[in-house]
């Protein structure tokens, strides 16, 4: 029992030790720190890394090369979710210091959990935001800064004039919420023909090619329909500019496995101009509670709402929003009709 009651002692006295030294906050070489309030960057085009490490040392780290942003040097990033993080770097302001009172409990908190965001700038570390959780209104983020070296001796509760939300939830390190989310963004004349298989109604899958700006039907078979209406042919190609997914879905590897065995609603297979392809099969999305039917009284089994698609040889499920994909599932007869 003494032993049990010193090994508690000889911890807490290590764990108090922690939070004093984030809270002195003290660099000797460079003569001890001062409060360091200016978080923003205004110049946010000579950013081209972030690191974000979290408390579980989870980390994403971001970087600007050649032009694309990537995630963890494997992925694309997500382009919308980068720019946010810009857009919070160089509009980032103190709300207002903390309270005397509150300090040391704020930089116990941050000292136990936190997000660790490392900013470069051509090259070199030029800021780096330890940032903690919201306050209690929801309406700030506690977050304190180090530059050269050191930290700043005080915390701030820091927010975005004119956004009513914390800043904490925009530091992640999910490898899924960060990566590029495009599945089929062409240029429309890039597009060398998309065919769409439709599985519960195969006479109403298509081909559609494009040479020299002419664009031409078939079935599914290869026969050319002559009786089409261009237009909708050459608008249809266009939403091929922009289909995003919404995010990769949190399945397990044998999950994944069961759902590839269904037998797809959909497939589309679109080639560009340089003779590369890529195929998507989409299938219903499960509800994720039981709804029933107020009319029929019978359960109903799908989302409305959302489809689920993959890459054949990948181990990722897509979650897609029918209303973000447009009429990418149309039938050969509605190109034929007048």
């Amino acid at each position: 029992m003494k032993n049990n009651s010193t090994k508690y002692l000889i911890l807490a006295v290590i764990v108090l030790a922690a939070i004093s030294y984030f809270v002195m906050l003290q660099d000797n070489k460079q003569g001890g720190s001062k409060p360091m309030s200016d978080f923003a960057i205004e110049n946010t085009d000579a950013i081209d890394k972030i690191i974000i490490t979290e408390s579980n040392r989870n980390k994403a780290e971001l970087e600007l090369k050649n032009g694309e942003w990537m995630l963890n040097n494997e992925f694309k990033a997500r382009l919308v979710n980068v720019e946010l993080l810009l857009k919070t770097f160089r509009n980032i302001k103190v709300q207002t210091s903390v309270s005397n009172d509150m300090k040391k409990t704020v930089v116990a908190n941050m000292a136990s959990r936190y997000k660790k965001v490392e900013i470069f700038e051509n090259g070199k570390l030029s800021k780096t935001y330890f940032v903690g959780s919201a306050t209690k209104d929801h309406y700030g983020t506690y977050m304190l800064l180090e530059k050269n070296g050191r930290k700043s001796s005080e915390p701030y509760v820091m927010h975005i004039p004119g956004f009513n939300g914390f800043l904490e939830s925009r530091f992640y390190t999910n490898e899924n919420d960060w990566k590029y989310s495009g599945v089929f963004v062409y240029e429309p004349l890039a597009i060398k023909s998309i065919k769409v298989e439709h599985g519960e109604m195969p006479k109403e899958s298509f081909l559609i090619t494009q040479e020299n700006k002419i664009v031409s039907l078939a079935s599914i078979n290869g026969i050319k329909i002559e009786k089409l209406n261009s237009s909708l042919v050459e608008n249809y190609v266009l939403i091929y500019e922009k289909i995003f997914f919404n995010k990769i879905a949190d399945f397990s590897s044998e999950k994944v496995d069961s759902i590839k065995a269904i037998t797809p609603l959909y497939k589309i297979e679109v080639v560009d101009s340089n003779g590369d392809f890529k195929k998507v099969n989409f299938l219903r999305k499960k509800k994720d509670f039981v709804e029933i039917d107020e009319v029929t009284g019978e359960e109903i089994m799908y989302d409305e709402n959302y489809l689920l698609g993959y890459y054949p040889k990948s181990k990722e499920i897509f979650v897609f929003q029918f209303f973000n994909l447009g009429n990418i599932f149309a039938k050969k007869s509605y190109f034929t009709s007048n």
